[in-house]
């Protein structure tokens, strides 16, 4: 179906996420993805699964009535088909199913639970098709999607693919290991020696042929995506208000990282609010979610990353037009 200027008419997909809820409006035409509108709505979704093991009423009222909202948006923009997928949170929760009913029976869209590895290999279409012609992905590269209740990794070299799901996210890291306001630097250390284990775990038990550090130290561009890192982009950026086309592509350093993280963590909850580019509802989140960043960074040996704005969403945007 075709508007009457021969453009695909647009379809809107929904990310679900932990911390999260994020709409995508766009049509894909020559391979290209065109992004038409976007919103986002932080309703912290999976807050407190770690200790009830379920989503809270009150965070479903507020997801519920975010994704009314989407819809809303898309039918003023004549969107003819929706996907929404649902991510970490949804994959642990108890009442998931319950969830999703409601979401049905309030919106008429129907969400999927995906799983980890199914979320990397939507986020490696989507971050292939934000880079030109894939320059960014000459050579083995890794690309992290650090979400709130998981970080998903996918070494890509040449056409040959690996990946995994990892269970370290912002929400879930600061629910397990900040009690105090700003963390102190025992919380920090625990978070960064938690991190690291797992994430050499995982290596060890996805890519068993090598030792970590050879893997670690032989990728030629490591590519970031998730809340996280477009949020200590626009903050090194100084966004006011948050501009996926100027985070798209922004490289930034691992010192850079380290230099945010110390401003960070010196300042309570209220004076992080207030930083330029820091949406106030990620600031008790951005520090766990930064020592996720930062450490990887260090252990992979690398001065720098590409921070991607494309991802999961526009991964499934290319799999809707390509399955038409």
């Amino acid at each position: 179906m075709k508007d009457h200027n021969e453009r695909p008419a647009p379809v809107a997909v929904i990310d679900i996420g932990t911390n999260t809820l994020r709409l995508l409006i766009g049509s894909v035409a020559k391979g290209k993805v065109l992004r038409i509108a976007s919103s986002r709505s932080v309703t912290r979704l999976g807050q407190n699964l770690q200790t009830t093991g379920k989503l809270s009423g009150e965070n479903i009222d507020n997801s519920i009535a975010s994704l009314i909202t989407f819809k809303e948006i898309g039918d003023r923009y004549g969107v003819r088909e929706y996907k929404a997928v649902g991510t970490s949170a949804l994959r642990e929760a108890a009442n998931s199913r319950e969830f999703l009913d409601e979401v049905k029976k309030s919106t008429g869209i129907s969400a999927e639970v995906i799983s980890g590895d199914r979320e990397a290999e939507l986020t490696i279409k989507g971050i292939i098709a934000g880079t030109e012609s894939g320059d960014n992905l000459q050579g083995p590269s890794l690309i992290l999607d650090i979400g709130g209740g998981s970080t998903e990794w996918i070494i890509v070299d040449g056409k040959n693919h690996s990946m995994s799901s990892i269970p370290l996210g912002a929400v879930r890291l600061h629910e397990l290991f900040i009690r105090h306001d700003p963390p102190t630097p025992e919380e920090a250390k625990t978070t960064e020696k938690y991190v690291f284990e797992h994430v050499k775990e995982s290596f060890l038990k996805n890519i068993p042929s090598q030792p970590p550090g050879t893997v670690m130290s032989s990728f030629k561009t490591i590519i970031a995506t998730g809340g996280t890192a477009t949020t200590i982009a626009a903050i090194d950026l100084g966004l006011g208000t948050y501009e996926g086309d100027k985070i798209h592509s922004h490289r930034i350093s691992t010192s850079k990282l380290q230099v945010i993280l110390k401003e960070l963590a010196q300042l309570p909850l209220i004076e992080r609010s207030k930083i330029r580019g820091l949406e106030p509802e990620r600031a008790d989140i951005i520090i766990p979610g930064l020592l996720i960043f930062k450490t990887i960074m260090e252990m992979m040996q690398k001065e720098e990353a590409i921070v991607s704005d494309y991802g999961l969403l526009e991964g499934l945007l290319i799999e809707l037009f390509n399955h038409q």
